[in-house]
This record gives C-alpha cells, sequence and structure tokens, in this order.
C-alpha cells in the first residue's frame, strides 16, 4: 500500500511482506501464553490428535501477519497511509495447519475503497491478506479492514 493518503491508494495493489518460518519451541511458547490446547503445546498429546503432531494456533499465523505488516510501513511511517485504527477484520480462515519448519509468505491486497459519509475526513480500505506455504498452498487468509486519512476532507499537507 503506498501513498499517504487515502485517495492515493491504488485498487489491486499487493504487497509482499516478507516470511516467516515457524520453529516447534515458538509455536510451543506462543501457545502456552495464547491458546494453550494440546495439539499445540504437547508433542505426545498432538501425536495422538487430529492434526497428528504439533501445529502453531491460528492466532499466531494472524500475529505474525500483523508484525510483517506493521514492518512493512503499513501504518507504521510517516512516509506510508495515515492510518491505524481497524473496525476489524472479516472471514477469517485457517485452511491448513502450519507446522514446524514450514515458511509462510505473507501478503496484503487492496481490494475495496470506501468513501464514508459518516467519517468524511477517513476512508475505508479493505484488503485480502493471505499466508502461504513454500510450495504455494494457502494457509491462512482474511479480509481485513482499516481507515486511512482522506486528503479531499480538507487535510493539506
Amino acid at each position: 500500500m503506498s501513498g499517504r493518503y487515502w485517495e492515493d491508494i491504488e485498487l489491486g495493489a499487493m504487497q509482499v511482506l516478507g516470511q516467516y518460518t515457524f520453529t516447534q519451541e515458538e509455536i510451543m511458547r506462543f501457545a502456552r501464553a495464547y491458546d494453550p490446547q494440546p495439539f499445540h503445546i504437547d508433542p505426545e498429546a498432538a501425536a495422538r490428535s487430529f492434526y497428528r503432531g504439533i501445529i502453531a494456533s491460528g492466532w499466531h499465523t494472524v500475529a505474525v501477519w500483523m508484525k510483517l505488516a506493521v514492518a512493512g510501513h503499513i501504518g507504521a511511517t510517516r512516509d506510508g497511509p495515515r492510518s491505524g485504527v481497524s473496525p476489524g477484520f472479516e472471514d477469517l480462515r485457517w485452511l491448513k495447519p502450519v507446522r514446524p519448519g514450514m515458511t509462510l509468505t505473507f501478503s496484503t491486497e487492496v481490494i475495496e475503497k470506501v468513501a464514508l459519509k459518516s467519517r468524511p475526513r477517513f476512508g475505508l480500505v479493505k484488503s485480502r491478506n493471505e499466508a502461504r506455504a513454500e510450495d504455494g498452498s494457502l494457509m491462512m487468509r482474511f479480509t481485513g479492514k482499516g481507515f486511512v486519512e482522506r486528503r479531499s476532507a480538507g487535510n493539506r499537507e
């Protein structure tokens, strides 16, 4: 996503946020703190589970997306969009289990822009956000929504 204001953001703009390799130690550490289900934290219980081994929490996968998105300047720098506030997300799907040793590539793509009559100072940007395995398999996806300041609402640099 480039540009400082809502008007500058182009539909279809796509950004690869980066890659991340999940280790068993990190999977278990995250899950112990935030999602302590046996198939995330206990190798023996995980081996007996539906998953047949340790898998990352879906929340861990989304948290990595967020870390990379902020590092990729989505709302994080003065040169990036004037944003940061989100009214939430839609359609979060964890499609395949993320296992230790997997490297995922995270991306975001602008899919919709909405001028807000209720908040004329901001526009809404919707994005398709994904994580893909090295073989191209879609592992996680969600539609993000974020408010971005508008230039046309009287904002001048």
